[in-house]
């Protein structure tokens, strides 16, 4: 009984040393990179040539995935010795003072204010991002929103809106009126022209 636990014991060690040797990583392909370089990439999953490619197994992703740049990834074995990663990366939306971005899920991407097209953010105080991001939705011309424990302040090329909620400043958007300074409350509008 002993013998064949042995003899079992071995073959697993000489086909896992075999695998190791056999069928080593040729090329890996990396798809859909925007903005994180392929070495980057490459480093996070350990997979480079030489490497064994029946080990290319989709837990190699779980590093990649912890990053906030990346939305989802995928791990082909399209044939022997050739890996592909497919990457989706988030998109910067809000650009914010500290040079980070959210995303368009409201993620926060560290370094990726210089590609958000959207208004600048600033402000004080906890960061209330899916307020942010339906206020640049809702107005999409704004230049900048800034926010403070007091309220949210839209600035347009001919207005500047105000409102101690977002939802507020929500309802207002719908009415397409801005211009000079407007302060949206629950219980009405006040303009200065």
């Amino acid at each position: 009984m002993a013998v064949r636990g042995f003899l079992a014991g071995l073959l697993l060690i000489t086909l896992y040393v075999g695998s190791l040797v056999a069928f080593p990583i040729e090329r890996v392909e990396v798809e859909g990179l925007r903005h994180l370089k392929e070495e980057a990439v490459l480093k996070a999953v350990g997979l480079l040539p030489g490497s064994p490619w029946l080990w290319a197994l989709p837990y190699r992703l779980e590093p990649l995935r912890k990053n906030p740049w990346v939305a989802e990834a995928h791990l082909e074995r399209p044939r022997v010795g050739v890996v592909r990663l497919w990457v989706r990366e988030r998109v910067p939306f809000l650009p914010l003072k500290d040079g980070d971005a959210l995303a368009e899920d409201g993620t926060r991407l560290p370094g990726g204010a210089p590609w958000a097209p959207g208004p600048k953010v600033v402000g004080q105080g906890p960061l209330p991002a899916q307020a942010l991001l339906q206020l640049a939705r809702a107005f999409p011309k704004a230049r900048r929103l800034r926010y403070t424990p007091v309220g949210f302040w839209v600035e347009l090329p001919q207005a500047t809106l105000f409102a101690p909620k977002a939802e507020l400043l929500l309802e207002y958007a719908q009415t397409g009126m801005f211009r000079g300074q407007i302060y949206v409350y629950s219980w009405g509008v006040s303009v200065r022209p």
